[in-house]
Formats: C-alpha cells, sequence, structure tokens
C-alpha cells in the first residue's frame, strides 16, 4: 500500500499564494499538459479544490473509482482526499483552490456550509438544473475577477466565494450530484481534533491536552493526523496559528505582539521566528506586503 503523496502547492509543487489568503485559481488543462495527460493520485491537505471543465473530457480518479467527466462540469475535492486524473482530450477550464483555514473563519457561524464541503462531488451542469448553472456561473465570475485588477477586487472575491460555497452546499443537499463518501473513524477524530483547534483558539494548549480530550493517547493522534493529513498534530497547530495571526497582522489596528500574545504566544521573539519560518517573511515584512503600516 503506498503512502499518500501531499502537495502544499499545486501538483508537483509545495507553494500556492492565495490573494488575501483565500483563493488562488490556475488553468486546470496546463497542469495535465505537462505531464502527458496524466496527474497521479496525490492530496493537499491545506486547500479545498474546484475544478471547472468547462470543455473537454476527463476521467476522475479517486481511490480505485474512475469516473468519466464531460464539460461544462465541475469537481468538488476536499483537502486530504487522494484524486487523479486521466486527460482524455484537450481539456479546458481552471481550479480554484480555496484555502482551508481562512473558509472555516469565513463561514464560522455556519459550519454546516463547510462539514458539506468535506465530500466529493462531481456534477454536470445543466439547463434543466438551474442551480447547476448558478453556481458554475459564480465560479466562472470568481475566476474573473481573480484575474481582474479591479477596485475592491479582494472583497469581491470574499463575496464570491461566500456565494459559490452556499450554493454548492444547497445543491449538495438535493443530493442529485455523484459523490464519494470519505468517512472513516480516523476522519471523525482528526475533524474533532480540528474543533477543537478552534474552540480553545490559543497556542497554549498541548499536544497532549488535544489528545486527553480526545481520550486517545498522543502517539495515536499523532498517527490519526499523519494519516489523513500527512503532517504531525503540532505542524497542524502551528498552520492554523500562523494563518490566523496573518488575518490579525492585516487588522490597522493590531500591534504585532499583542497579535503574538493574543494567539497564545508568550514569547514575541518566537513568535515572529515561527511566523518566518513558515511565511518566508517577518510580521513587519508581512504587514509591509499587504500595504498595513505598523502601529
Amino acid at each position: 500500500m503506498h503512502g499518500k503523496r501531499f502537495y502544499k502547492g499545486l501538483y508537483g509543487t509545495n507553494t500556492i499564494e492565495f490573494a488575501k489568503g483565500l483563493i488562488h485559481v490556475h488553468p486546470f488543462g496546463e497542469i495535465g499538459k505537462r505531464h502527458q495527460g496524466q496527474v497521479k493520485l496525490h492530496a493537499h491537505n491545506n486547500f479545498l479544490q474546484i475544478f471547472l471543465v468547462q470543455h473537454g473530457q476527463t476521467e476522475f480518479h479517486y481511490a480505485s473509482e474512475k469516473v468519466r467527466v464531460n464539460g461544462p462540469a465541475f469537481l468538488v475535492v476536499p483537502k486530504n482526499i487522494e484524486h487523479g486524473f486521466q486527460h482524455l482530450t484537450d481539456v479546458s477550464g481552471w481550479i480554484i483552490n480555496l484555502s482551508d483555514t481562512v473558509l472555516e473563519h469565513m463561514l464560522q457561524r455556519e459550519a454546516d456550509v463547510i462539514f458539506g464541503m468535506e465530500e466529493i462531488h462531481i456534477v454536470s451542469v445543466s439547463p434543466e438544473e438551474p442551480a447547476t448553472t448558478e453556481v458554475f456561473d459564480t465560479m466562472q465570475k470568481c475566476v474573473d475577477e481573480y484575474n481582474s485588477q479591479f477596485p475592491g477586487r479582494l472583497l469581491m472575491l470574499q463575496y464570491l466565494v461566500g456565494q459559490m460555497l452556499v450554493q454548492l452546499y444547497r445543491i449538495s443537499l438535493g443530493g442529485k450530484q455523484a459523490f464519494f463518501s470519505s468517512s472513516n473513524i480516523s476522519k471523525v477524530y482528526f475533524r474533532r481534533f480540528q474543533q477543537l483547534m478552534r474552540a480553545a483558539d490559543t497556542y497554549k494548549k498541548t499536544v497532549e491536552d488535544y489528545a486527553h480530550d480526545l481520550f486517545i493517547s498522543t502517539g495515536h493522534l499523532s498517527r490519526i493526523c499523519r494519516s489523513v493529513a500527512g503532517q504531525s498534530p503540532k505542524d497542524i497547530l502551528i498552520d492554523y496559528f500562523i494563518t490566523k495571526a496573518q488575518l490579525a497582522l492585516s487588522d490597522v489596528e493590531s500591534n504585532i505582539a499583542d497579535v503574538s500574545y493574543t494567539l497564545g504566544f508568550d514569547d514575541p521573539a518566537y513568535f515572529a521566528r515561527l511566523f518566518k519560518k513558515k511565511t518566508g517573511l517577518t510580521p513587519l515584512e508581512f504587514r509591509k506586503k499587504i500595504g498595513v503600516t505598523q502601529k
């Protein structure tokens, strides 16, 4: 049995830059062309993907399943789910990559919407199903806005992403699309770990504390996280709180030291070192990059 192949960026890469920490868009067929039409099984542990197939035919691979998809159609692939493609013709479309942590922050009062994105969805776009054409149009608007330089672009992207997720969730409730359940006991524990992490909302809480709350050993929690997400529990915690820090640092009213203390880091210098290790920038450099002046 092979281990999961994880990428933190697009297929074959480990870097990705999200606009406002939220969304990244890339042409769909381009990656397949670089790999002779084949994208091997892999997973991403830090973002959800939506594939817009505008034209062409591809075969979607999931575990032992192979599903032929004809454009126009779209697929929703949650993080940590192995997937791949074999393009059967030239394929045109887009990949919309959505940062998981920021999505959960956006929709923290609408948890069901996020949970609705935890299954694979394969949806053919048809005039007979108006809901599918509506969400497909919203996806295209996301792509157009991402590729534009219009005033208020980032605010509009947040609005369109929220609209798209709600539309997808409502379609999933209808149960008309093909989907594959990915639930198992490890994923149940992993989701509970994530819920506890968000509820605690402080870096002070240790991996041992989370394992105790889950009534499992730290070794068991580590095996679950590595199996589901390809990361240790500690790395998952660090990624979560560094993303939270990026959101907090984008607020002009926040002081860097205050952000550090609020998130549970006792030492602002340690926070700054960890932030740079994960992002490549110091907190001050990050603020300058996004146009926020240090208080």
